[in-house]
């Protein structure tokens, strides 16, 4: 099996997992044509592309290289100052896709959290987190059952997530008043509430836990 280690980053609307040894792969999530593509990293050569569900999102792959995950929404694509009342979301869509990663195909969905944006994993592989866009909430999912272990409030829109290396603490941000929040996983509370102002849209550790730095729209 090719070996690919996942950096999340936005590129025209999609979220590429990339590989950092020889042979990687690169999968893509398409948020409008709801699919995933895969691209062969050493050729730039699309390899395939498959469907996984409604408004895939954030992608990451487990440390063994063997599965991928990535959130899908049922919530409708809306523009700027449309209510969002009058376009219902599909809430059995809402979900966290599971990639057969040699397959290429997804092979379950698990119904946790709402409207689930993006995510992180937790550094042995066992957990991810999600952030619930229209629920201003973080779910706490065990990847190995599926079963969602908490779910912890905190501010309108949560969007980026990020895990700090040194001490498992996860960052959850949140764009309609301009937020970060950090949340003790273990005991399932936020310890720490952080001002950015703007939009904060993602946060990324340095590789000791000693800063994080976090992108405002």
């Amino acid at each position: 099996m090719r070996r690919f280690f996942v950096l999340c980053v936005f590129i025209a609307g999609a979220i590429v997992a990339r590989a950092e040894s020889p042979g990687y792969l690169v999968f893509v999530s398409n948020e409008r044509s709801a699919d995933v593509t895969v691209i062969d990293g050493a050729t730039d050569a699309v390899i395939t592309t498959f469907p996984v569900g409604k408004r895939p999102r954030g992608i990451h792959a487990t440390p063994d290289g063997k599965r991928l995950f990535v959130t899908l929404s049922g919530s409708p694509r809306l523009a700027p100052g449309v209510d969002e009342n009058r376009a219902p979301a599909d809430k059995r869509a809402d979900g966290l896709g599971v990639i057969d990663a040699a397959a290429h195909k997804l092979i379950d969905r698990w119904h946790v959290g709402s409207d689930p944006e993006q995510f992180a994993l937790s550094k042995d592989g066992k957990f991810a987190f999600i952030a619930n866009e229209d629920d201003a909430s973080a779910s706490i999912v065990d990847l190995d059952s599926g079963q969602s272990r908490g779910k912890v409030k905190v501010s309108e829109e949560p969007e980026g997530v990020g895990v700090n290396p040194s001490n498992g603490e996860v960052y959850v941000t949140c764009e309609e008043k301009g937020e970060v929040f950090a949340i003790d996983v273990d005991a399932q509370r936020v310890i720490a509430k952080i001002e950015t102002g703007g939009r904060p849209r993602s946060v990324a550790f340095l590789p000791d836990g000693s800063r994080a730095y976090v992108a405002c729209e």
